[in-house]
C-alpha cells in the first residue's frame, strides 16, 4: 500500500492530517520530508495558524542544528498524530507521543519572536515510528511511503 509525495520548489511533501487533541487541533497540513533532521517540526506561521499560542510553550532544552547554524525551538509536549492518506482513501496514523517542535525563524536585529516564511518538517523520528518506507526515484517520478 502506498501514499502519495509531491515534488515541490521546496522540496518533496505530503499532504497529511495533524491534529492534538489536547489543544482542540486538527487541520490539513503540508509537510517537507527531511530524512536529515531527527525530529519533526511545524513551522511558525503553522504553529499559529492552528491556533497555537508559540510564545507560551516552553524551550526545547538543545538547539536545533541546520544549514543555517543553531536555532532555538519550542516544544509542544502534547501527543500529536499524523494521518497521512494511502490508496483506497485509508489514512495510516502515526502517533508523536513526545510531541512536536515549533522553530523559530530567523532573527532581525530585535531579539524579539517574528512571524516569517517557514515550512512544517516530517523528520526521523515520524519515519522511525512508523515504519514505513521512503521511496524516491526521480528518475522514474516516483515517490511515495510504502507500508508493507
Amino acid at each position: 500500500m502506498r501514499s502519495r509525495l509531491f515534488l515541490t520548489e521546496k522540496g518533496i511533501e505530503v499532504v497529511a492530517r495533524f491534529t492534538c487533541p489536547a489543544r482542540r487541533i486538527s487541520d490539513t497540513l503540508h509537510f517537507l520530508i527531511d530524512t536529515g533532521s531527527e525530529r519533526s517540526f511545524l513551522g511558525w506561521e503553522t504553529a499559529v495558524k492552528v491556533g497555537l499560542v508559540v510564545e507560551d510553550l516552553p524551550r526545547y532544552p538543545k538547539p536545533v542544528f541546520g544549514f543555517g547554524g543553531a536555532a532555538e525551538a519550542k516544544h509542544l509536549s502534547d501527543l500529536c498524530a499524523l494521518h497521512v492518506p494511502f490508496e483506497g482513501d485509508q489514512l495510516e496514523t502515526v502517533e508523536i507521543r513526545d510531541g512536536i517542535l515549533v522553530y523559530r525563524p530567523s532573527r532581525t536585529q530585535t531579539k524579539h519572536w517574528k512571524a516569517g516564511p517557514s515550512v512544517s518538517i516530517i523528520g526521523r523520528d515520524v519515519l522511525t515510528l512508523s515504519g514505513w518506507k521512503l521511496v524516491v526515484d526521480l528518475s522514474q517520478d516516483q515517490m511515495y511511503f510504502e507500508k508493507s
